[in-house]
């Protein structure tokens, strides 16, 4: 072994769930019995958007969010590689051989039990580790986390979040679900109700969690705060485009372009449509009632 030898986790690890975290345990329990550095290589994008962008896949996280998670478990290195259409059609040999071997010394790799790679998914756990014996590297496959009977998996928690199961996507997650974003400019209701909010949009390939209003906690500059978000279109006074709204406690000034991030916990009522704004400001206040005992 020298000091440029690689363990190495392959996957594209959205949401870096429970499964995720366990699989990356292993690499870096395995990095030290062996003297190994850690990696985890990745993709910024995800590949079925590339091969099928008409038909993207929503995603849990952005390339942002989900390198930090991965670097919190404490490898030494995340590559985000980029996807394109030229990778995609490699045979399966020729993806390893050209991209990973010709590039890093590898002794180590762990991968999910259902990895798939090269030319149309081709390459498989077999494979892998055929060439792991025939290239002296131990490889191991990681085997499936269960929760309540389901195995966990990025498109299981895309289901619940999309059916607004947030209690449960925190428990396959391993931490709270979480978006973040730069608050844009509203219709300004909030502050005319004397109920300032926050308004931020994701990014257009992820996914929102299901329309509703949620238990929430707000970070902002290092602190935390109790919140109260709505996900949806606002069908009182509708503006067509899903957005994300928060009214945070404890923050009544402007935050126009600060980076805020929002912790979910629960989803506590649907949207709805009322008939007039002091109907609106009633129950925004009977929500915020309810924040206050969720906490206490």
């Amino acid at each position: 072994m020298t000091a440029n030898d690689w363990a190495v986790a392959l996957g594209y690890f959205d949401g870096v769930h429970i499964g995720h975290r366990q699989l990356i345990k292993r690499l870096v329990e395995q990095s030290r019995l062996m003297g190994l550095n850690t990696m985890v290589y990745t993709f910024r994008r995800h590949p079925l958007s590339v091969i099928n962008p008409d038909n993207p896949v929503p995603l849990i996280y952005p390339p942002e969010t989900r390198y930090r998670l991965i670097k919190q478990l404490g490898v030494d290195k995340v590559i985000m590689a980029p996807f394109n259409i030229r990778i995609s059609k490699m045979a399966p040999e020729d993806f390893l051989e050209e991209v990973l071997f010709e590039n890093y010394s590898i002794r180590y790799v762990a991968v999910g039990f259902n990895f798939r790679f090269g030319y149309r998914g081709a390459g498989d756990v077999d494979l892998l580790n055929k060439t792991g014996v025939k290239n002296n590297i131990k490889v191991d496959v990681i085997k499936p986390v269960d929760l309540d009977g389901e195995v966990v998996s990025s498109s299981y928690i895309r289901k619940l979040l999309e059916a607004g199961d947030i209690e449960k996507a925190n428990r396959c997650l391993g931490s709270y679900y979480s978006v973040s974003g730069r608050v844009i400019k509203g219709m300004g209701r909030g502050n005319g109700m004397g109920i300032p909010t926050a308004n931020i949009r994701l990014p257009r390939e992820v996914l929102y969690p299901a329309s509703g209003v949620y238990i929430t906690n707000t970070i902002y500059q290092n602190k935390k705060y109790k919140s109260i978000t709505n996900v949806g279109t606002k069908p009182t006074f509708p503006e067509g485009r899903i957005g994300i709204e928060t009214y945070i406690d404890g923050i009544s000034r402007n935050l126009y372009n600060q980076l805020i991030h929002l912790e979910f916990y629960k989803k506590i009522r649907e949207e709805k449509k009322f008939k007039n704004i002091g109907e609106l400001k009633n129950q925004i206040e009977l929500d915020i009632k309810y924040l206050e005992n969720y906490f206490y």
